[in-house]
């Protein structure tokens, strides 16, 4: 089952200055250009709950405060960096299973060449 579309957080909850990047906005509203990539795991996060709340959760999962979670594959979550103000804000990737275990991309752009790239 493929995933078709998923929900931002509200530009409202985002801290203020944030921004996401542009391709990261256009997949929200079509994500049928990842479709015809085999084996693609990574499945976009639905904000459904609060910003806050679900900082607070990645925060005591990770660690590292200020994160806004954009994806999940199994227990790697990629997040947003919220202090990043550039309009295309550094990606911070972690294996929620071991929080010692992660990595960090410049941007959205990177990440998701990287992910497409591992496959």
């Amino acid at each position: 089952m493929f995933q078709n579309n998923f929900k931002p957080f509200s530009e409202d909850e985002l801290p203020q200055g944030f921004n996401y990047p542009v391709k990261y906005l256009e997949l929200s509203k079509n994500l049928k250009p990842l479709h015809s990539i085999p084996y693609f795991s990574w499945w976009f996060y639905d904000a459904v709950e609060p910003l806050d709340e679900t900082m607070e959760i990645y925060f005591s999962l990770t660690g590292c405060k200020n994160l806004i979670v954009f994806a999940r594959d199994g227990d790697w979550a990629a997040c947003f960096d919220a202090t990043d103000f550039s309009g295309d804000p550094k990606v911070l990737v972690y294996d929620l299973g071991n929080r010692e275990n992660h990595y960090e991309k410049k941007n959205f752009d990177e990440w998701l060449k990287f992910v497409i790239s591992e496959i």
